[in-house]
């Protein structure tokens, strides 16, 4: 923080100790503090924002300059100032045309910039547009460093190259921070492995690896903001049994470039040589491979560490990656319990579905058993009169000696019209002395399904008088007859 009236510059967090007793009366927060006189500027825009502060341009037409305190008219030339206990005030500023001599073809600015600002890294053309800009500098007055350099370059500054330890390729051109290509390695010169991320090794010699876990499936996805610089990810596994071959594999929702190495133990930042390589692949969006355990020598190798590189890949990207080890051949216990278990699952599966069939059977029959009864409560019912004669014998049923065919008393015609129930009433034997036995009227109902596709419609007229006064008989109805 900048503190005006004392014109000191102190931490945040000194502010208590530098000013005990509430001294500093005006003060501002900055990311760095002001120069305390004008040579502190090193840009024509920055010095003449301060007042009683004016550009010097140099005479060699690229926009160089010096920052120094003066007026409209010409630089001063500052006093050396009088100590306080001499009780002497400040001596004025004296004017001194020698500090910025227009013969030599230097100019002084006090109000405005001069239009070529090309910070001494280019020949200004037409005045005001920087030719070519030179020494690792671009820009619209070559103000800043070109891509994998940092520094400051204003007023004929330098620039130095991004030391990154071979793991970027550019850094924060202000700054220097580096800008990390490879998934796992952090550090402002990608120094440090990201070991709280399970990332291991040295970056110094080798690189960093993420360490995978045996039969567990990783997901990487990179796609944050913070991630478009990575291009490449390295992973590094360990095989668990020495009697199983290792299985892996990988994909990725963009083409990548894959090599696969091994060695017989894993060592921070390997050198190359001590690695020995199985697999090279290029532009590929999956892939599957299995390690033998006899080839490998798992056994005799107990350190055994397979290194997976992944590299040249654009962002974003989803990366998916396992290693596996499954057994050669399935314990028989093991393989009768499960048999035993899947059996006795499928058999108390198929009971219950069985019992929910036979449920669902049952079910059915009732309703159907409903609905005939209510079918056959709908049948229609008609009243009718009767006469008998009581002077004609009656027929004779099984001698067959049948003066007339009985009419019918009813005709219920079923659905279609094919079929019908015939009605008619039968006089029942009696005794010798023609009187039905005691609680008994003598006659009965009968009734028949018969064809009625081939006859014609029966008349019920009756011409002899049998049965009178007969209701016409109702039009079939559909599902009146069972």
């Amino acid at each position: 923080m900048w503190c005006s009236n004392k014109k000191q510059c102190v931490d945040s967090n000194a502010y208590v100790a530098s000013f005990p007793y509430g001294q500093c009366m005006e003060w501002h927060t900055v990311s760095s503090c002001p120069p305390e006189n004008c040579s502190g500027y090193f840009t024509c825009s920055h010095c003449l924002e301060q007042p009683g502060c004016g550009w010097c341009t140099d005479p060699s037409n690229t926009g160089k300059g010096r920052c120094m305190e003066g007026s409209s008219r010409a630089p001063m030339k500052m006093p050396a100032a009088s100590l306080p206990s001499t009780g002497k005030p400040y001596p004025d500023p004296i004017l001194d045309v020698s500090l910025c001599q227009t013969e030599n073809k230097y100019n002084w600015s006090f109000i405005q910039c001069p239009a070529c600002q090309c910070n001494g890294h280019s020949k200004c053309v037409n005045e005001s547009i920087c030719e070519q800009c030179e020494n690792l500098t671009t820009g619209k007055h070559c103000e800043t460093c070109i891509s994998g350099y940092y520094g400051d370059p204003t007023n004929g500054g330098t620039c130095q190259p991004c030391k990154c330890n071979g793991h970027a390729s550019i850094c924060n051109t202000n700054t220097g921070k580096c800008f990390c290509t490879t998934k796992g390695i952090k550090g402002e010169e990608c120094q440090l492995c990201e070991v709280e991320n399970r990332y291991q090794g040295n970056p110094l010699k080798g690189t960093c690896y993420y360490t995978l876990l045996i039969d567990y499936q990783f997901t990487f996805s990179l796609s944050q903001e913070d991630d478009r610089y990575y291009t490449a990810i390295n992973f590094v596994a360990t095989p668990e049994e020495q009697n199983r071959d290792l299985d892996m594999f990988i994909n990725a929702s963009k083409n990548f470039n894959l090599n696969i190495t091994w060695s017989t133990s894993f060592a921070a930042g390997t050198q190359a040589g001590e690695e020995i390589p199985v697999v090279s692949k290029n532009q590929v969006k999956e892939y599957k491979d299995s390690f033998s355990n006899e080839k490998f020598d798992f056994r005799n190798n107990p350190n055994i560490t397979f290194f997976v590189y992944v590299s040249n890949f654009t962002w974003p990207i989803k990366i998916q990656i396992a290693f596996s080890q499954h057994s050669n051949f399935m314990d028989l216990v093991q393989f009768f319990v499960t048999f035993f278990s899947c059996f006795l699952s499928l058999l108390l599966v198929a009971a219950v579905v069985w019992k929910i069939k036979q449920s669902c059977w049952a079910s059915r029959r009732r309703e159907q058993l409903l609905r005939e009864m209510q079918q056959m409560a709908s049948r229609p019912f008609a009243s009718i009169n009767v006469a008998l004669e009581t002077d004609e014998a009656p027929p004779d049923l099984i001698g067959g000696s049948i003066k007339m065919v009985p009419k019918p008393i009813a005709l219920e015609p079923c659905f279609g019209n094919k079929a019908a129930v015939l009605s008619v009433f039968v006089r029942l034997p009696r005794g010798l002395g023609g009187i039905p036995p005691p609680g008994q009227s003598g006659l009965a109902v009968a009734s028949a399904l018969v064809d009625i596709s081939q006859q014609l419609p029966i008349t019920y007229k009756d011409k002899s008088g049998g049965v009178r006064n007969r209701k016409q008989q109702p039009p079939a109805q559909p599902g009146t007859c069972i």
